[in-house]
């Protein structure tokens, strides 16, 4: 899951960028960048996990860019999304370890004392 979706994020991100730079903040830029991160994130990357994700982060970066009109907030937001995808993959994977490390189950066939 932590591959998947960041991979789908960093494509989502990658092409709403791209759309910005190319397009700027005229309103025909979203459709085109969803159409073509959908796409890319089916036919090119190919991980059926998560795959929407990349279509959601471009209409994040794309949306807040033409919002404010002003394509720099929309890569700001595109960054700030990536970062937030890998804070929280990170904090999954600890508490995934943590829990795995101090969380005890006990054998099959024993009864559990709640210990």
């Amino acid at each position: 899951m932590f591959k998947s979706r960041l991979i789908n994020v960093l494509v989502g991100c990658v092409v709403g960028l791209l759309f910005l730079l190319v397009g700027g903040t005229s309103p025909w830029v979203l459709p085109l960048a969803l159409a073509v991160t959908v796409l890319v994130a089916t036919y090119v990357v190919r991980i059926k996990k998560m795959w929407r994700q990349g279509p959601i982060t471009a209409a994040v970066v794309i949306a807040s860019a033409l919002t404010s009109q002003s394509a720099e907030v929309g890569m700001g937001q595109g960054l700030h999304k990536v970062a937030e995808v890998i804070f929280g993959c990170l904090v999954g994977m600890l508490v995934s370890v943590f829990m795995a490390r101090f969380w005890l189950v006990p054998p099959p066939g024993e009864p559990d004392t709640g210990a």
